[in-house]
């Protein structure tokens, strides 16, 4: 983790903003990617502890308008765990189709969007420094 790291910090938008702004229990891991770690953290939610017990995972993602978002293995989630919308830095598990996702842009609380936070990224610098990565890359989540 960069000397100075500290979890990024969020604040609901609305009354009805059902997105996570703090990871509760963290566990800290590095996303690998295209040669470059990112530390993150995952929360204590059943999917990301489904998903811890998978690590070292890899998956490969594809960049959107929004995000980095691939086909990842089902986690299991709890019905109250699932938001509308992400904030930029989110790590999630999107139930429509069991995507893993990196959310780098265009944060919202939108019910179209059905997400179930894993966690987020330690530094909100990395948002920009992953963004500038290729449109197509793999992604190792490891135990930091």
């Amino acid at each position: 983790m960069k000397e100075g790291s500290k979890m990024i910090q969020h604040q609901p938008t609305a009354e009805n903003d059902t997105r996570v702004t703090t990871v509760n229990n963290p566990t800290t891991v590095n996303l690998v990617i295209d040669g470059h770690k990112f530390p993150a953290f995952l929360n204590d939610s059943t999917a990301a502890q489904a998903l811890i017990e998978k690590l070292p995972y890899t998956v490969t993602v594809n960049q959107g308008m929004h995000d980095y978002c691939g086909g990842m293995d089902r986690l299991p989630y709890d019905d109250g765990a699932v938001q509308a919308g992400w904030f930029n830095g989110d790590i999630a598990f999107d139930i429509s189709g069991d995507w893993f996702v990196i959310f780098l842009r265009g944060e919202n609380n939108n019910p179209q969007y059905q997400e179930v936070n894993l966690g987020q990224l330690a530094d909100a610098e990395d948002i920009t420094n992953i963004s500038k990565l290729p449109t197509t890359v793999k992604v190792t989540i490891e135990l930091a």
